[in-house]
């Protein structure tokens, strides 16, 4: 019985038989205790069959021989069920980490343009059916093979009888197949609705604010949007396994016609010997519990195979790019350079506001250790793109970026990314200082007191705190989380910094002490500090500004380049505004 197309049957079958190599073993133990299972049910219904019809001298042998095929039924049982069970939740976790690679693998541009949805839903809906596979996988190979063996023993018993119930399920099975591929069908397109559906089930979090402040929009949102989305999912669903009930009907009827036909048609010569008949019916009756089992088993495999199928095109849209190639990664930010320069670099994307595309550069910039230079120029110039660009979270689609003359090539892109410190203005915090301080470490002491200090150089050790390198809260303002991003980009100490609009949620008193003094401070470490900024009144601090006008270099002003030979991140002219914002804020 086919399920699937073979075209859909491959990336399913090569993403399964990957996640199971690590857990082959267990994977053929557990069916061959499956089949051990079918052999002992079929010969412990053999075994009845016989007793009803053997001699009472022979009772006491078949009596052994059933109790021993019950304790082997029993003990295959407990132990494929078992080791399916851990098999499912292994493989889940299995698919979980892969598509979390996959992702983390991926370029930057992939992961904008497919969103969260399409692998939450991965995660979650597709990642469920395929554990569910597990525990239908015994019950078809066990119920699959009681029913072969059943057929094997009417086969010993009576070829007609045989060949008749062959003919049942066979022709039931053309009919099921009808309904199986109608079925699929629904069952692929349940899955593009789910991923709308978890859009907008992100988007009843994002948007909870505008939601509450507006009950129409409430209300359309609700019982529009997100209704019809889940309305889609189920009946999707529905028409499914709908199609799967009446399919394992038709078969079940076809089936109770097989036994009609063997218990009244004559020419079989059924009637002729009562004891062939109380086994026809013994047989009969023990194979049509484990067909419906199987039958019912099956729309969960399909299942199963449509959401293997689905992980796998969702995964190939994020790029080829393998995740050991992502990880092998060296330590360049403890390297030394002497210029990074951009030359002729350009690159486009979709300018959603104006709904064409959009063009930065060609762009030649060199950038030098202890320099710092803001970029500056008007919504939508493409400041945060060209400084996604040079922290090379784009690729470039003409022109090249060269460390020290020799350019960054395709391989060298991930190692390159490394030189940067970066806080951008949708900038994420993480709940500890991943990737700074090793939880194993013995020196996390350490780096707990030197991020405990900054933070309380930057008012808010009133807050948070860094306790064995984690943040004992993240529910701050927006100016505050940025501050805290602000510590963890000290503590990384990489020769390449870049702040994107960092003082935009920053009161008077914070900016001052960001221009005047932490800039500055970077800058007299020898670190190449890159500021994307709109606050004019300090443009004079930077060595450079940098204007951009539709994606180029409209022109390039030295500034004062105001060096201060701070050696404390907060100096004593700030202090006294930090201790005022301090007191305000504990007011």
């Amino acid at each position: 019985m086919t399920f699937v197309s073979s075209s859909e049957q491959k990336p399913a079958a090569r993403l399964i038989i990957a996640l199971l190599t690590r857990s082959r073993r267990a994977f053929g133990v557990a069916l061959v205790a499956c089949v051990l299972n079918g052999v002992a049910s079929v010969m412990l219904v053999a075994t009845l069959n016989r007793a009803l019809s053997a001699p009472a001298s022979s009772d006491g042998t078949l009596a052994w021989r059933f109790a021993l095929c019950a304790v082997v039924a029993l003990c295959t049982r407990v132990v494929s069920g078992v080791l399916f069970a851990r098999l499912s939740q292994d493989t889940m976790a299995q698919l979980r980490e892969h598509v979390a690679r996959r992702v983390a693998a991926a370029e930057l541009r992939d992961v904008e343009r497919i969103g969260a949805a399409p692998v939450q839903s991965v995660l979650t809906d597709d990642a469920t059916n395929v554990s569910m596979l597990f525990f239908a996988l015994p019950n078809i190979v066990m119920h699959g093979s009681i029913v072969f063996g059943c057929l094997g023993y009417l086969a010993w018993l009576s070829w007609p009888v045989c060949l008749l119930a062959l003919t049942a399920i066979v022709t039931g099975s053309l009919g099921y197949h009808l309904g199986d591929r109608r079925a699929i069908a629904s069952l692929q397109a349940a899955g593009q609705s789910q991923d709308k559906l978890f859009g907008y089930l992100g988007a009843l979090f994002a948007g909870a604010k505008e939601l509450k402040l507006h009950r129409a929009r409430l209300r359309q949102f609700v019982d529009g949007q997100l209704g019809a989305a889940i309305g889609e999912v189920r009946d999707h669903r529905r028409r499914a396994f709908s199609a799967y009930a009446v399919g394992v009907g038709w078969i079940i009827f076809l089936f109770y016609g097989f036994l009609g036909a063997a218990a009244f048609w004559p020419s079989l010569g059924v009637r002729a010997n009562a004891g062939a008949t109380a086994g026809y019916v013994v047989v009969f009756l023990f194979m049509l519990v484990p067909l419906d089992g199987l039958l019912n088993n099956i729309p969960t495999l399909n299942a199963a195979r449509v959401s293997l199928t689905r992980i796998e095109k969702v995964m190939a849209e994020f790029g080829s790019v393998s995740v050991a190639t992502a990880e092998q990664t060296s330590s360049t930010h403890d390297a030394r350079f002497r210029t990074l320069t951009m030359r002729g670099v350009t690159h486009a994307y979709f300018h959603e506001r104006d709904e064409r595309m959009f063009r930065i550069g060609p762009v030649d910039l060199t950038l030098s250790p202890g320099e710092l230079v803001f970029i500056v120029g008007g919504n939508g110039s493409g400041k945060t793109t060209l400084a996604k660009v040079l922290t090379g979270l784009y690729e470039p689609e003409s022109g090249v970026i060269e460390i020290d003359g020799m350019p960054v090539t395709e391989g060298e892109r991930a190692a390159y990314r490394e030189r940067f410190t970066a806080v951008f203005n949708d900038f994420h915090l993480f709940d500890g200082l991943l990737g700074i301080v090793d939880p194993s470490d013995a020196s996390r002491a350490a780096a707990d007191a030197r991020a405990n200090a900054l933070v309380a150089k930057l008012a808010l050790d009133h807050k948070v705190q860094v306790i064995d390198g984690a943040f004992s809260t993240r529910s701050l303002s927006t100016g505050q989380r940025k501050r805290l991003a602000l510590v963890v980009a000290y503590l990384e100490d990489r020769p390449l910094y870049l702040f994107d609009e960092w003082a935009a949620d920053q009161d008077p008193a914070f900016k001052a002490v960001f221009y005047e003094q932490l800039l500055p401070e970077l800058r007299s470490r020898g670190k190449t500090v890159i500021v994307v900024t709109h606050d004019d009144r300090y443009f004079p601090i930077a060595d450079r500004v940098l204007k951009l006008e539709n994606g180029v270099v409209a022109s390039e002003t030295r500034g004062g380049g105001v060096r201060t030979a701070a050696v404390d991140v907060v100096g004593s002219g700030a202090r006294g505004r930090m201790e005022f914002v301090r007191k305000e804020s504990e007011r």
